[in-house]
């Protein structure tokens, strides 16, 4: 395995060489790939930490431990706004509103929720089921956050949709 190196991937239309780093599973430099799909590197480097937090990963360089900081300083927010909603949802169930605390929970759509990444992230076997999921229960709302979150994956995976379900999400101006 150490003899083993990795291939520096090749752009598909201009055919220049371009960093391990900066590919997002398109085959397309900087530079040719399309602006929207942008999102889906710094998708990719956001998992690229998480793994590397739980792993417990020990030999780091400079770049990667800045990120690791960075990383860190994210977890601790969300871990501070977690708590902080679940203090204001105990004090609600206290009061008795158990209503508004499933409206609350309802109107809280996380995309964990809808997709799950597989091997290499987002591609069409993730991303086509959860499309079906979602027009079958005629969930626009996940429908726009899945494109939100995942434009260039989305746009590709219309066309394996029936023509029904296309219509759907057109009708639906998603």
């Amino acid at each position: 395995m150490k003899n083993v190196k990795a291939i520096t991937p090749r752009c598909g239309i201009c055919g220049k060489l371009y960093s391990l780093k900066n590919d997002d599973g398109s085959g397309l430099c900087m530079s040719c790939r399309p602006e929207h799909s942008q999102s889906i590197l710094t998708m990719r480097h956001r998992l690229k930490r998480k793994i590397v937090m739980e792993v417990g990963k020990t030999m780091v360089d400079d770049f990667d431990r800045e990120e690791l900081k960075a990383y860190e300083v994210e977890a601790v927010q969300e871990v501070q706004e977690t708590e902080a909603v679940q203090e204001n949802i105990d004090a609600s169930i206290s009061i008795g509103d158990a209503a508004e605390t499933q409206e609350v929970e309802k109107k809280e759509l996380k995309i964990e929720d809808i997709i799950e990444p597989g091997r290499y992230g987002i591609s069409n076997s993730q991303m086509i089921p959860a499309m079906k999921k979602a027009i079958a229960e005629g969930s626009i709302e996940k429908l726009a956050l899945l494109k939100n979150s995942y434009l260039y994956t989305f746009d590709r995976s219309i066309r394996y949709l029936k023509k029904t379900e296309r219509e759907f999400i057109a009708k639906n101006n998603i």
